[in-house]
């Protein structure tokens, strides 16, 4: 289930609020992370079996679109070689996303069958001596 988000000029998906960021249809000083960081918590708590890997991975995205925030309400600031490469990776992270959820929306629309109405063929177990 998508990660729903609702600030005072957004609502929608996460993943839809990142994109409209992305292609600058919506400027993230419109935005208020709080309140998607508010919403993230929320999802969170209501779905305790979610992946850390998946928890940790939003934090540094949050991380990086504070600092991306940062940036263009200060453009004087200087970022340090590690955060320029932390945005450039975001960057790369969500054209990376974006390809994944397209090829997911074409093998969804194609006419292959899908794995689990392919049958295995039934043969008879292999046995295999025990070598000692």
């Amino acid at each position: 289930m998508p990660i729903e988000v609702k600030t005072s000029v957004f609502e929608g998906p996460l993943d839809l609020l990142l994109e409209l960021i992305e292609k600058k249809k919506l400027l993230i000083n419109d935005i208020s992370l709080a309140q998607v960081a508010d919403d993230y918590i929320a999802y969170v708590n209501t779905h305790p079996e979610l992946p850390v890997g998946e928890v940790a991975e939003f934090l540094a995205m949050a991380a990086t679109l504070l600092l991306i925030k940062s940036r263009s309400l200060l453009p004087n600031l200087e970022l340090s070689s590690d955060e320029s490469r932390d945005i450039k990776e975001l960057e790369y992270r969500l054209a990376v996303y974006q390809i994944i959820k397209d090829a997911a929306n074409m093998l969804g629309k194609s006419d292959f069958p899908k794995l689990y109405e392919i049958e295995a063929p039934q043969e008879e177990p292999l046995y295999v001596p025990d070598a000692s």
